[in-house]
This record gives C-alpha cells, sequence and structure tokens, in this order.
C-alpha cells in the first residue's frame, strides 16, 4: 500500500508541474474548446470510449468507468499537437465570378498536452467499497497564435520584397480540471459513478505589430489582456454490461460557470479592469461497445455527444448565437492473439459558432506490452474550412499521443 500512495503522489505532481496546452483555433480563440481528456486507446477510435475506457483512463469521459479499475490503476498521456491554419482571399474574373483563392498566410504550431489518471479499488474484505480517482488535465482550451508578414512588393531588398512589418495574435492559456470521481456497481454489472471537477486556470491575449530594425516605426501592442478563470462541474454517469455483446454508457455533464478578473491595456497604455462570467452548456452523451460474434476479437464502440451550446452565456458580449451540436465518435479495436490491439476511428464534429462548420478526423493506433506496462499511441488528423471577414480559413489539425498504464 505504501508503494502504491507514493506512485500516486509522483504521478500527480508530474502532471500538475507539465501543465496544459494544446493547439486549437481562430474561432474558439476567445471562449476556447472543451475537452474531456482522453487516453491514447480512446484518440485512436476516434475518442470513443464512454462504454469501454475501464479504470483510471475512462474518468473523464465516464465516472461509472472507475468501478472497472482493480487494485491501483495508475495512468499518464502525453500529446502532442500540431495545428496548421491558411488564410486565403478569392480572385475573381472580370464578372465577379470566383476563379481561385489565394493564400496570404500560412501557419504552423506546436503545442503539448499532459494528463495523469489515478483510480484504486479496494480488494479482499473491502471489495464493497467504491472505487475512487483522482485526475488532473486541460478542461477549456484557449491557445491560439497567429502570424502574418506584410512586404511592399515594389520595394525589393535582396533576395526578397521590403518587410514592412509583421502582425501578431498570441492567445495563451485556458483551464484545467482537478477532477475526483467515485464509482460503485449498484448492481451485478451495472456501475454508477460521480465526478466533480475543480477548474481552475488564466489566460493571456495579445495583439501587436513588429517593425523592422531597420524602420523608423515603432512596435506598437495594440492590445492585451490577463484573464483568471475558475469554476466546478458536476458529472454523473451509468455503465451497463448487462446485456451478453453490448455495453451501454450515459453520462451527463452539467453546465458550469467560468468566474474571471480581467485586466486589459489598450495601445495608449490605458487599463481597463474588472470581472465576468462565462456560462458553459451542459451536454449529455450516449455510448455503446459491441462485441461481435466471432472467433475475431474485435469491438465496435460508438460515442454520440449533444451539447447545448445555445445556452452559452457571457456578460461581457449581447447577442451570443452558438448552435447546439451534435458530435459523432466510432472506433474498432481488434485483439491480437499476443495482447496487441489494431485501432481506428472517425470524428465528426460540428462548430459551435456555425452549424455548416465540421471537423472530420481520421484516426489509428496500436496497443501493446512493454516489459509488463501497458503503452497505447494513438493518431488524429482532422480537417475543416469556414468563412472570415478576408475570405476563408483552412484549418488541419495532428495529434500524436501516448498513454502508459499500469495496475499495481
Amino acid at each position: 500500500m505504501r508503494r502504491g500512495v507514493t506512485v500516486v503522489a509522483a504521478l500527480l505532481a508530474i502532471a500538475a508541474l507539465a501543465g496544459a496546452a494544446s493547439a486549437y483555433t481562430y474561432a474558439e480563440g476567445e471562449y476556447g474548446t472543451l475537452i474531456y481528456a482522453s487516453d491514447a486507446r480512446s484518440m485512436a477510435m476516434g475518442g470513443a470510449g464512454i462504454a469501454s475506457a475501464d479504470g483510471a483512463r475512462g474518468m473523464a469521459l465516464n465516472p461509472a468507468l472507475v468501478g472497472k479499475a482493480e487494485g491501483i490503476d495508475v495512468v499518464f498521456t502525453a500529446a502532442a499537437v500540431s495545428a496548421e491554419e491558411s488564410r486565403e482571399v478569392p480572385l475573381y474574373d472580370s464578372f465577379e465570378g470566383i476563379i481561385a483563392y489565394n493564400t496570404y498566410a500560412m501557419n504552423m504550431n506546436l503545442y503539448d498536452r499532459y494528463i495523469g489518471n489515478v483510480a484504486w479499488k479496494p480488494a479482499g474484505e473491502f471489495e464493497w467499497m467504491p472505487a475512487v480517482a483522482v485526475g488532473y488535465g486541460p478542461r477549456v482550451d484557449m491557445s491560439y497564435n497567429y502570424h502574418v508578414q506584410y512586404r511592399d512588393s515594389d520595394t525589393q531588398a535582396e533576395p526578397l520584397d521590403k518587410i514592412l512589418y509583421d502582425y501578431w495574435i498570441q492567445n495563451d492559456g485556458g483551464v484545467n480540471a482537478l477532477s475526483v470521481a467515485v464509482s460503485q456497481e449498484v448492481m451485478d454489472e451495472l456501475f454508477l459513478g460521480v465526478g466533480v471537477d475543480f477548474l481552475r486556470g488564466d489566460a493571456d491575449a495579445e495583439e501587436r505589430t513588429v517593425y523592422p530594425v531597420y524602420s523608423e516605426e515603432e512596435d506598437v501592442e495594440l492590445w492585451s489582456s490577463y484573464d483568471e478563470l475558475s469554476g466546478t462541474q458536476f458529472t454523473v454517469g451509468l455503465l451497463s454490461e448487462q446485456l451478453h455483446r453490448v455495453d451501454i454508457g450515459v453520462v451527463y455533464r452539467s453546465s458550469f460557470t467560468l468566474d474571471g478578473d480581467y485586466s486589459m491595456e489598450d495601445a495608449e497604455g490605458e487599463v481597463t479592469e474588472g470581472n465576468f462570467e462565462y456560462k458553459y452548456p451542459d451536454a449529455i452523451a450516449v455510448g455503446l461497445e459491441y462485441h461481435p460474434r466471432n472467433e475475431l476479437m474485435t469491438s465496435v464502440s460508438l460515442d454520440v455527444i449533444y451539447t447545448r451550446w445555445s445556452e452559452f452565456e457571457s456578460d461581457l458580449a449581447e447577442d451570443i448565437d452558438f448552435d447546439d451540436t451534435v458530435e459523432y465518435r466510432a472506433g474498432v479495436e481488434h485483439q491480437f492473439f499476443d495482447n496487441t490491439q489494431a485501432r481506428f476511428g472517425l470524428v465528426y464534429q460540428p462548430a459551435y459558432f456555425d452549424e455548416h462548420t465540421t471537423r472530420t478526423a481520421f484516426c489509428f493506433g496500436l496497443g501493446l506490452d512493454v516489459v509488463g506496462v501497458r503503452v497505447d499511441i494513438g493518431g488524429q488528423m482532422g480537417v475543416r474550412e469556414y468563412g472570415i471577414e478576408e475570405g476563408r480559413l483552412r484549418e488541419t489539425i495532428s495529434i500524436g499521443t501516448v498513454t502508459v498504464s499500469h495496475t499495481f
């Protein structure tokens, strides 16, 4: 038991020191992207796992899954995220018809993300006690970085056109969740779980122009802001394995309010301070895992998540008109006889800012045992396009994830 406590403390310390940052996009830069942290297995299966990600690895997806833990279950996940953005303006013919698009800015940013979870299920004479879990990971991400360089095509400074200035937008930060979950088997193969997320974070944002060293102009910080954020969210989950070949998971995630204090400075150096509230929507999710009747050890997972983004509120902005979203995640896992798995998945993810904008992603991965430790590898690549004031924006998000887990 002493060794188990030491492992728990070490993992939480690593996760807390590592922090969380991930790649997200222009449209979500202000209010962020909701993240319900999953491991590499779920990532490879399109993010599905509400009915299948057992133990500590599933606590952010469905707290009822914590009840499947055996002994002390330790999971650590690291992800590298590449965000590529290209901005394009239309080229018109003489009849004002669009004949092509011209790219005027292209950016690629790399980010990292870290998640740590620990679950404990008493054994022996204390087997009647519920399983408990503690985790740390990102919940709302507000990171976004943009850079474009303006040049004078009529003035050449070898070998390129003369640089006029660089324009930057940089948003960094978001909200992390320190999560606690409890799960109990209330009936034979029926698990009930409850989770609480204590949300804390901050976000920096700035917009500036930077002139080259030979310019007579001085750099200008157009504006900058710093926000501190906090809140609490509750989650209730159910897992039923009572059917012969189908497992069912149901999750309700409560709405939550982020209370913030902000400080903003404009280009003239005038500082404005105040406080605000962002009310994020509730969501309900259903997950299925199906085990076909055949000799091949294959399972199919499907999650459907409905989020009521139309209920989002901000006391700093009026007439926010977000769309409710229904997200689909599907994956297949094939078990080889040497305890190695191959996984594939798809994600269909509508955007809350525009119901006609969707992100579709392809996912893949492997699971294997390495010297007694479970190692899962997952990858995802997704693309979406949408219109902006200057033209259109194309985003490509690529994610590579590694999860290391062990049961003591």
